[in-house]
Parts: structure tokens; C-alpha cells; sequence
């Protein structure tokens, strides 16, 4: 009675982490996505911004160019067509970067993703080892870390103002602002790529600390469970007393081994007196 006692606490006890465990996986789940949609966001932030920058880069070399002067127009050599030349490198150069970080930045955050789900896999089987199976938990908190991610790299990114180049360049020194549109651009370059690498770098941390998080939580979840198991063979396996086996039914009480002999000796000698 006691053991079956006892196998009903247990059974209670991992149904009652279970259910902790769904709502936790959920959380964590949740958690995890809102941090890849974060990031989600920064990386299109930075291309977005790279495509406004050469955009506006494009529009001021058109401005300078068509403010060149006829006499300088079709020159074939000279700083002004070295100058136009190395601006029209640096805007393709960015918008060949912008296009390619589309494509890079979906590498990017399938990375993250993986690393996040792998982190939930991994601690979820840790703790299916106490308490069962938990891979529907896990699926139910990877379906949660997906349509949060989605819900927030959806949305529309922040509003800005309008992109332009700002120069200080005299209106008829048309090689001083053609190398302000291509320091612009070029600057603008770096500063994306800057971004990226910079939400990479958080993910990456963010990830990594939500990982020892949910270690130390599981870690908690198990040592309780455990603890309530061994406090329950504790009380199974309590030493018996001697009062407690002879409660027992049909219990017989045992006689010492010197008493036995001594009481044999005793009735040997009462024969032989009454003989004589």
C-alpha cells in the first residue's frame, strides 16, 4: 500500500512538471523569438539604410555631373574623370554590398534561429530523462519562437528622415563634390556593415545567456524532482523496529539463543531428580 502510495505521489509530481515545463518551453519559446525578431529588425535597419545612402549618393553625383561644365564635359582624362570614375566604383560597390547583405543577413538569422532551437532541444532532453517524452513541448516551443520572430520582422522598420549628401563643397568644384558622394557612400558602406556584424555580436550573446539560463532552470526542475523521489523511498525504506514486527500479524516473538539453552537444561535436570 505504501508503495503504490508513493508510485501515485511520483506520478502526480511529473504531471505536475510537465505541465510546468509546457508553460516554461512556451516562454522560453516566446523569449527566443522576440530576440530574433529584434535582430531580424537591426539587419534589415542596416540594408535599408545602405539602399537610402546610395540612392542619395546617386541623385547628388547626377546633380554634380549635370552642373559640370560644358568645356570639362567630355574631357577623357583628368581629376574630374578620375574623380566621377572612383564615385561611380563606390555606389556600385554599396549597392552590390546592399543587395548581397538581403541575402546574407537570411543566412545570418537561420544561424541564430538554429542556435536557438538547438538550445531548447538540447535542455528539453535533459529534462525528458525524469519526467518523459517532451518532444511535442518542444515543437509547440519552436512553432511560438517561429510566429514571434515573424510577427516582429514583419512590421515596418522606423521611419527616417529623408536621405541627402550633405556637402560644403563650392557648386562649381565639381571634383570636390564628386568625392563627397563617393566618401558619403563609401562611408555609408562601412557603417552597414558595422551594424550587421554589431547585432550579430548580441544575438550571438543574447543566445548564449539565454542557454545558461535555461540551464540553471532545468538544473532546478530536476533537483526537485529527484528530491521528492528520494524523500519518498526514504519513507519506504525506514528502518523496522521491533515494536513494528510485532504488530505484524503472526508474528512470533524470538528467544534469545542462551535463554534457549539455558531453559533446556533446566527441564534436563528436573527429570533426572524425579527419577531419582
Amino acid at each position: 500500500m505504501g508503495l503504490s502510495r508513493a508510485e501515485h505521489q511520483e506520478e502526480k509530481a511529473v504531471r505536475r512538471v510537465h505541465k510546468e515545463t509546457d508553460i516554461f518551453l512556451l516562454n522560453e519559446g516566446q523569449a527566443l523569438g522576440e530576440m530574433l525578431g529584434a535582430y531580424s529588425m537591426e539587419l534589415q535597419l542596416a540594408v535599408r539604410n545602405l539602399s537610402n545612402a546610395v540612392n542619395a549618393s546617386r541623385i547628388a553625383f547626377a546633380a554634380a555631373n549635370a552642373a559640370t561644365p560644358a568645356d570639362q564635359a567630355n574631357q577623357w582624362s583628368g581629376p574630374l574623370v578620375d574623380a566621377k570614375a572612383n564615385t561611380e566604383v563606390e555606389m556600385d560597390a554599396a549597392a552590390t554590398a546592399a543587395r548581397s547583405a538581403v541575402l546574407h543577413d537570411k543566412s545570418l538569422l537561420r544561424q541564430a534561429k538554429a542556435t536557438a532551437e538547438t538550445a531548447l532541444e538540447n535542455h528539453a532532453y535533459g529534462l525528458s530523462q525524469h519526467i518523459g517524452d517532451l518532444s511535442g513541448s518542444v515543437d509547440a516551443a519552436k512553432e511560438k519562437l517561429e510566429s514571434t520572430l515573424e510577427t516582429i520582422a514583419s512590421q515596418n522598420l522606423p521611419v527616417t528622415g529623408t536621405v541627402v549628401v550633405s556637402s560644403k563643397a563650392k557648386k562649381d568644384n565639381i571634383v570636390a563634390r564628386m568625392t563627397e558622394v563617393a566618401n558619403f557612400v563609401k562611408s555609408a558602406q562601412a557603417s552597414s556593415q558595422a551594424n550587421i556584424t554589431a547585432a550579430k555580436d548580441k544575438i550571438d550573446l543574447n543566445i548564449a545567456k539565454a542557454d545558461k539560463e535555461l540551464a540553471a532552470k532545468v538544473a532546478d526542475m530536476v533537483t526537485k524532482l529527484v528530491g521528492q523521489e528520494q524523500t519518498a523511498l526514504q519513507k519506504l525504506r525506514g528502518p523496522l523496529t521491533d515494536m513494528a514486527v510485532s504488530k505484524l500479524r503472526g508474528a512470533k516473538a524470538i528467544v534469545p539463543k542462551q535463554q534457549e539453552v539455558h531453559s533446556s537444561k533446566t527441564i534436563a535436570e528436573k527429570k533426572l531428580k524425579a527419577g531419582l
